[in-house]
C-alpha cells in the first residue's frame, strides 16, 4: 500500500499536468480555431485588427490567472505603488528573472493594474514556434529577442515600428537579466561583477543594460513611452524554477510583486549611460529588497499601494469576475473542439489543414512578420 506521501506526490503531479494541459490545450486548440479569423482581419487590413488579435489573446491571460489563483489557491500580494500605474500608456516593465515561469504570474499584475490587450513580453527566440502558444505569441507581435545584438537591434526596431503603424501603445515586460537566476547563472553574474569591480548580488543577476537602453531609446522614437514600472518578484515559500517543476506540481504557494513606478521624464534618457545608471541603480535596490524579504523569511504582509481598502476590493472583484468567465469559456472551447474533431471527420480534416497551415507560416515567415508586410 502507498504511504501518505506517494499518494500526496500523485496529487501533485497531477495538478501540475492539468494545469499544463489546460494552458497548452487552450492556446494550441484555441490559437488554430482563431488563426483563420486574425488572417481575414489582416488580409482585409480592418483598422482594428490588431485589436481583435490583442482582444482574443488577452482572454487567455485572463485564463492563466485564474488557473493558477482561483483554482490552485496561489496568493498573490502586490505591494508599491500600483495607482500611478497608467493601463492605457505605453510602457516598459522591468522585472527580475527568478525562474522560468516569472512572466506567467507578472499576468496577474496587468490582469489589477495594467492592461492585458496591450501586454507584450521579451520572450527567447526559441520559443517562437512552439506549437500554438509560440504562433499566439507571434501573432501577439511579442518580442523575440536572438541574443545577438545586431539581430536584436534590428528586432527592436521593428517591434516598435510595428506598433507605431497600427498606432497601439503596447507594455513591455522585459527581463534585462537575460536568463533566469540558477546557480550556473549567478556564479557567472558574480564573477562578471569581480571582473568589472562591481558589488556581487544573491538574490539578482547583474543587468544588461545595451538592450534595455535601445527599448527605451526606441520607444520613445516610436511609441511615446510614459512609464517605466520596475517590478521586483518574490516567492516567499516555494518556488517553481521551470516547467518541470511545474509539471511535478511544484507551484508557489504565494507570489509578492514590489512595484516601483516612474514617469519617464524622471530617468535620464538624453544617454545611454544615463539610463544604464538607473537601471543599475534599480538592481542595487531589488537586492537590497530581496535580501531583507528571504532574510526575514518572506514576510509579505500588505502595503499600501496607493489605493483604499474598497478600491482594492473592487480591483479583486472585478479580476476575479473575469478571470473566471475566461476560464469558463476557454475550457468550453477546449471541451467543444475536442468533441467536434472526434464526432465529424470534417472537422477532423479541417482542424489538420489549419495546423498544418499555421506550422509553415511559423517556420518560414513568422505570424507577426506576414501580419506587419501585409499591413504595409
Amino acid at each position: 500500500m502507498m504511504d501518505s506521501l506517494d499518494v500526496h506526490a500523485i496529487k501533485q503531479r497531477c495538478r501540475g499536468i492539468a494545469l499544463a494541459a489546460v494552458l497548452l490545450l487552450s492556446a494550441f486548440f484555441g490559437f488554430t480555431v482563431f488563426s483563420p479569423l486574425f488572417l481575414a482581419v489582416f488580409a482585409l487590413k480592418l483598422p482594428f485588427a490588431r485589436f481583435v488579435v490583442d482582444s482574443i489573446i488577452c482572454t487567455w491571460f485572463a485564463l492563466a490567472v485564474a488557473t493558477f489563483e482561483t483554482v490552485y489557491g496561489i496568493k498573490v500580494t502586490i505591494q508599491g505603488d500600483v495607482s500611478k500605474l497608467d493601463a492605457h500608456a505605453s510602457s516598459i516593465i522591468v522585472l527580475n528573472h527568478r525562474t522560468r515561469l516569472d512572466w506567467l504570474f507578472f499576468a496577474s499584475v496587468q490582469a489589477r493594474y495594467g492592461s492585458l490587450r496591450r501586454f507584450k513580453i521579451s520572450l527567447k527566440d526559441m520559443l517562437r514556434h512552439a506549437p500554438g502558444a509560440g504562433w499566439a505569441m507571434q501573432a501577439a507581435q511579442f518580442l523575440f529577442m536572438a541574443r545577438n545584438w545586431e539581430r536584436d537591434k534590428n528586432r527592436i526596431e521593428d517591434f516598435m515600428k510595428s506598433f507605431e503603424d497600427v498606432q497601439t501603445y503596447p507594455q513591455l515586460l522585459f527581463f534585462p537579466e537575460g536568463t533566469d537566476l540558477q546557480p550556473q547563472s549567478l556564479q557567472r553574474s558574480q564573477q562578471y561583477a569581480k571582473k568589472n569591480d562591481l558589488p556581487e548580488y544573491h538574490y539578482v543577476l547583474h543587468p544588461r543594460t545595451t538592450g534595455f537602453s535601445s527599448l527605451v531609446q526606441s520607444m520613445q522614437a516610436h511609441n511615446d513611452l510614459k512609464q517605466v514600472i520596475d517590478a521586483t518578484i518574490a516567492y516567499p515559500r516555494n518556488i517553481c524554477q521551470d516547467e518541470s517543476h511545474l509539471l511535478a506540481g511544484d507551484l508557489p504557494r504565494e507570489i509578492v510583486f514590489k512595484i516601483n513606478c516612474y514617469n519617464v521624464d524622471q530617468i535620464d534618457t538624453s544617454s545611454e549611460a544615463g539610463i544604464s545608471k538607473w537601471l543599475e541603480q534599480r538592481w542595487r535596490e531589488k537586492e537590497d529588497f530581496l535580501r531583507g524579504f528571504y532574510q526575514n523569511k518572506g514576510t509579505s504582509d500588505c502595503q499600501s499601494n496607493g489605493f483604499t481598502a474598497c478600491q482594492n476590493l473592487e480591483v479583486e472583484r472585478v479580476t476575479f469576475v473575469l478571470g473566471l468567465v475566461c476560464l469558463s469559456g476557454w475550457i468550453t472551447c477546449i471541451i467543444v473542439i475536442s468533441w467536434a474533431i472526434v464526432v465529424n471527420v470534417y472537422c477532423f480534416w479541417m482542424f489538420i489543414f489549419v495546423t498544418v497551415i499555421n506550422t509553415a507560416i511559423s517556420t518560414f515567415i513568422g505570424f507577426d512578420k506576414l501580419y506587419s508586410r501585409i499591413l504595409s
